[in-house]
């Protein structure tokens, strides 16, 4: 789960003008020096901040979700201190970017890693603490590099087990020339169902990169759901499973994947079903969850937190005026590009948040 940094409320707000944030911002940016106040229009991005236009050309490498191009790099608005808020918008000497505005300390459940406040619990350059990245391939989740669920290392690189040729059931297991990966087993053909796809049997149903039919690729926020590319609306850390957003990693129902279902006395924990929590993790009806971080069990069983607040050890604590809970951490929905609008609601490769909507760069 999310290692939180103890860092008060009102802390974030001292720095609110200054132009940017990682998590939770105040939603504000530096327009070429002038402190444009909280909540204003002038987000990160706009045409009036420093350096932006270097975002907008289709120049350069394709920036993930969250991410904009300033120069030649992709960088994150939301926490690089030399670009908060937007390119070219650095913070001063001792201040840090949270949220994408500059503040005197981190805050909403983030933590200060070289000026940039980051989620411990989900970044893949600072996961668990401030020093260990993850491989290429891997993500964080509750603050641990591990493969993305449903799927499992092979070597250095993590393959889906169901489909991969050389792969196939477990690590090691190549398919003969001419067979297909279905269902974990080597195979003549696909079963029913499932559609070859670069021999892979997948269920174009529910598969993201090839989404009703073989080679359509879903955007990034994007889910496969009937064959058609939905915008996904869950949270950050949970999945769509038939409608219902759940935790993967520790749902017992929809373990390491949907539909996944643990045994009778068996809990999930970290997407495995297992015979008991590990010890830094407590039982909540058969999930391994961390309570002093946990929104939904903050102290205790049951104890969820509101949409405006988010656990810090164990207790549950207001989120600034305006800005929203999402997966623990407070953010601000009208600029952040994976929480748009609303949680989980993340805007593509080629868009940036403005004002709670998704708009082309």
């Amino acid at each position: 789960m999310r290692l939180l940094a103890c860092l008060t409320v009102s802390a974030l707000l001292v720095g609110a003008g200054c132009g940017g944030d990682d998590d939770p911002g105040t939603g504000t940016e530096d327009a070429g020096g002038v402190d444009s106040g909280p909540g204003t229009d002038s987000g990160p991005g706009t045409d009036s901040g420093p350096g932006t236009d270097a975002g907008d050309t289709d120049a350069g490498p394709e920036c993930a979700g969250g991410e904009e191009l300033c120069g030649a790099d992709c960088v994150d608005i939301l926490s690089h201190p030399d670009h908060c808020g937007g390119c070219d918008t650095a913070c001063a000497d001792g201040e840090v970017c949270s949220a994408g505005a500059c503040a005197d300390e981190c805050g909403g459940g983030l933590t200060d890693c070289g000026g940039a406040c980051v989620d411990l619990g989900t970044n893949g350059d600072h996961c668990g603490d401030c020093d260990t990245a993850c491989d290429a391939g891997e993500e964080c989740v509750d603050g641990r590099c591990g493969c993305p669920a449903g799927e499992t290392l092979c070597g250095t690189a993590c393959v889906d087990t169901d489909t991969d040729t050389d792969n196939c059931g477990d690590c090691g297991t190549t398919c003969e020339d001419g067979e297909v990966c279905s269902a974990s087993a080597c195979a003549g053909e696909c079963g029913d169902g499932l559609t070859e796809c670069d021999s892979a049997c997948v269920d174009t149903a529910t598969d993201t990169t090839n989404c009703g039919d073989c080679g359509t690729v879903c955007g990034m926020g994007e889910t496969c759901t009937d064959g058609s590319c939905e915008p996904l609306v869950c949270p950050r850390g949970e999945r769509n499973c038939g409608g219902t957003c759940v935790s993967v990693w520790s749902d017992p129902d929809n373990c390491g994947g949907c539909g996944n279902e643990c045994a009778t006395d068996q809990v999930c924990s970290r997407g495995v079903c297992a015979d008991a929590c590990p010890d830094w993790a407590t039982e909540c009806d058969g999930s391994c969850v961390q309570t002093d971080v946990d929104p939904d069990n903050c102290g205790g069983c049951g104890t969820a937190c509101a949409d405006t607040e988010y656990c810090m050890a164990g207790d549950c604590v207001a989120c600034p005026t305006d800005f929203t809970q999402c997966g623990g951490v407070c953010t601000n929905t009208d600029i952040d590009p994976r929480n748009c609008g609303a949680c989980g609601t993340a805007c593509s490769r080629r868009e940036r948040c403005r004002e709670g909507a998704c708009t082309p760069r």
